[in-house]
């Protein structure tokens, strides 16, 4: 099955962004742990603030999982709190990953005034460094 690259991502966002690469990661990250079988296979749930850039993950589980709107296989809970969520589920397995982004990389990217830097630091890191996650 093929999947969208980071830079086919980002020109489906409209840029490469920093949350739009925290979700494409987080996708990536459970689609080759879970190994789906088709594209109907995984459903996302996404917790998070209703708001920029937050949101900007939503696109990039879409475009690395190909869990999307249209086919109802993800689905947006909005949060009060300055979190962001992740729960990704392999329908003919029953496995779960659920990952967390780390509320220190979420201050740290919000700081940052020009995306291209929050971008490239954000690629310097490793995925245990970015998100807490646990496979069920």
């Amino acid at each position: 099955m093929e999947y969208l690259t980071i830079e086919e991502a980002a020109k489906f966002h409209g840029h490469l962004g920093p949350f739009l690469l925290l979700g494409y990661m987080a996708g990536t990250l459970a689609r080759e742990t879970l190994k789906p079988k088709d594209e109907h296979d995984l459903h996302a749930e996404v917790t998070l603030p209703l708001k920029t850039p937050y949101t900007c993950v939503v696109d990039g589980i879409q475009c690395s999982t190909r869990c999307t709107l249209g086919k109802l296989n993800i689905k947006i809970k909005p949060s009060n709190k300055e979190i962001i969520t992740i729960m990704i589920k392999c329908k003919s397995s029953g496995k779960v990953l659920e990952i967390s982004v780390k509320s220190d990389i979420l201050s740290k990217l919000t700081s940052f005034e020009n995306l291209d830097e929050a971008v490239k630091w954000l690629q310097k890191l490793q995925l245990k460094e970015i998100f807490q996650y646990e496979f069920k």
